[in-house]
């Protein structure tokens, strides 16, 4: 039972460092040059902020694969786990999990391979859209969670799943929206979109 609770931890951990990553991916793309050293640090930093959640991400989601594999509470196999839809235990959940990972698989990737990948304005816009499978590795792993997730129902589980999707649609509407290019502000954009809303 011991091995449940670990891969239930390590799915949650996964979602919320995904979360992060989208969230600090959305508001950080799409910018202006910067002018200013305060500006290059601040956007280095949110890069920086932005790679070490999706390894984080990563990390916790591979132990959570991992470990649904070898515990032997739910039936699933390692073919189970790899290919979509076919687990023993709640399949289309599981089939949501394991596109959701190979979407976030293929934008880590892309995103390691950013320096070789975006060499040129064409390829810098190939990169760019391959990259963008994270939001949809990010909304799969979310429907995994919903569906999968045996603490769906609780209030805490249900605080994280409401918290994660409320802010990557609030930074996704900050990047689509309200991103102010010339004063580079997305956290006052954010601020206006939340009194909007509330």
């Amino acid at each position: 039972m011991t091995l449940w609770y670990l891969a239930r931890a390590a799915g949650m951990v996964a979602l919320i460092a995904f979360t992060v990553s989208t969230v600090l991916g959305a508001l950080a793309s799409g910018r202006a040059r910067p002018r200013t050293w305060s500006a290059i640090d601040r956007r280095f930093l949110m890069q920086m902020a932005h790679r070490s959640a999706a390894i984080t991400g990563l990390l916790a989601l591979t132990a959570h694969v991992a470990i649904l594999v070898v515990d032997h509470f739910v039936d699933v196999s390692v073919s189970g786990a790899l290919v979509p839809f076919t687990a023993g235990y709640a399949p289309v959940a599981l089939g949501l999990g394991t596109l959701g990972t190979y979407a976030i698989v293929l934008a880590a990737v892309t995103g390691a391979a950013r320096g070789r990948l975006a060499a040129s304005a064409r390829a810098a816009r190939t990169w760019r859209s391959v990259h963008l499978m994270a939001y949809a590795g990010w909304a799969l792993s979310m429907g995994h969670g919903l569906l999968a997730g045996t603490d769906t129902g609780t209030i805490w589980a249900s605080a994280v799943y409401v918290a994660c999707g409320l802010a990557v649609v609030v930074a996704v509407a900050v990047r689509l929206f309200g991103h102010d290019r010339s004063a580079n502000q997305p956290l006052a954009t954010a601020r206006r979109l939340v009194r909007i809303t509330s």
